[in-house]
């Protein structure tokens, strides 16, 4: 004889009438709770930007420090960083690239979800601005930072984020991100930018070359298959440098100002008392200073050459250092050599 079963909604109620009397409630039978989302835990291995997506030149939202510790929840792709375009996304919301935390023995692409089509995008503001100075292009901005490119007056560069808390430049703490990913100051610029139309950089750490990329390449547009489909495993970069410390050497503004020490003082159209006179500065003029040049005279043999210092001011001539009661040449104000200027974009 067939066995004949209960109807559906006889067999759910007399299931719930047996919860009840040992004690299961019913939203424990009817609802089984969400599997937990996956994370890794990993540790910044220096000083590290939390960008706002996974592009060097997005804006940052935090930063983590040396040896801090924090969660990964899902993997993307962005800017290529030491060959690598894997970006991972933070408990916080923001992005960090594969390079930048300590390895990882597994893949990333295999215990966490993809991001989404939409992280991969890069949102940033633009806007163009020429210099009128000399002008280093840091990739942090302090003068103490390291410099990625020096660019001479006259370059047109294009503007990113800017931010308020960098070194004071003459009476100004603003610098802006540029295209170059590097910052530079306000102050040598043509004119002063359209901040209201620009990002705030956020929060920036202090960066040296050594543990940071400043490259900007950018993958291709994003596979439209891409959530579907899991990217292959990349090389983890491994890296066992012991981070350094911000270096403490004192600096000055830059572009730095210093004192005519002379009754008149020759600014010359180059860096030789041959040179012409373009303009005379009177004793305790104030001058502000874009670089150094250095005049090698004599020697030969077995005779010592004398070295000649020579700054380049503001208006485009240059003084010989001897004129200044300060020394421009010195340790403390860390100058840029003119030379270093000739080729843009080299450092």
């Amino acid at each position: 004889m067939a066995r004949r079963s209960l109807p559906h909604a006889l067999a759910v109620h007399i299931l719930l009438l047996l919860s009840s009397s040992i004690g299961i409630s019913n939203s424990t039978l009817i609802t089984a709770a969400p599997p937990p989302n996956p994370s890794i835990n990993t540790t910044a291995e220096y000083n590290t930007e939390c960008k706002t997506c996974p592009h060097s030149l997005c804006t940052n939202k935090l930063w983590y420090t040396y040896d801090e510790g924090f969660n990964v929840t899902c993997w993307t792709r962005g800017t290529t960083i030491v060959d690598d375009d894997l970006w991972l996304k933070s408990e916080a919301g923001c992005y960090v690239t594969q390079y930048d935390v300590v390895d990882y023995e597994g893949d990333y692409t295999e215990v966490l979800p993809y991001c989404g089509r939409a992280s991969e995008a890069q949102t940033i503001t633009t806007q163009d601005a020429t210099l009128k100075y000399k002008s280093e292009c840091q990739i942090c901005p302090t003068l103490e930072c390291d410099v990625v490119s020096y660019l001479p007056e006259e370059t047109d560069v294009t503007l990113t984020c800017w931010t308020d808390e960098g070194q004071t430049i003459i009476d100004d703490a603003h610098w802006l991100k540029t295209t170059q990913n590097c910052y530079i100051a306000l102050k040598p610029l043509v004119s002063s930018p359209d901040l209201t139309s620009l990002q705030n950089c956020g929060p920036i750490p202090f960066l040296e070359t050594l543990f940071h990329s400043n490259d900007t390449t950018t993958t291709q547009d994003p596979d439209p298959d891409h959530d579907n489909v899991a990217a292959p495993a990349l090389p983890l970069q491994i890296n066992t440098l012991t981070p350094l410390l911000p270096r403490s050497k004192p600096t000055a503004t830059y572009l730095i100002n210093v004192t005519i020490g002379t009754d008149h003082a020759a600014c010359r159209s180059c860096a030789r008392e041959t040179c012409e006179v373009e303009r005379v500065y009177e004793l305790d003029t104030e001058v502000w200073l874009q670089c150094l040049v250095a005049e090698e005279t004599g020697g030969g043999g077995n005779v010592t050459g004398t070295t000649t210092w020579w700054s380049e001011t503001s208006d485009f001539c240059y003084v010989r250092d001897d004129d200044f009661w300060e020394s421009p040449e010195g340790d403390y104000y860390r100058m840029p050599l003119c030379e270093d200027f000739e080729s843009p974009g080299d450092d």
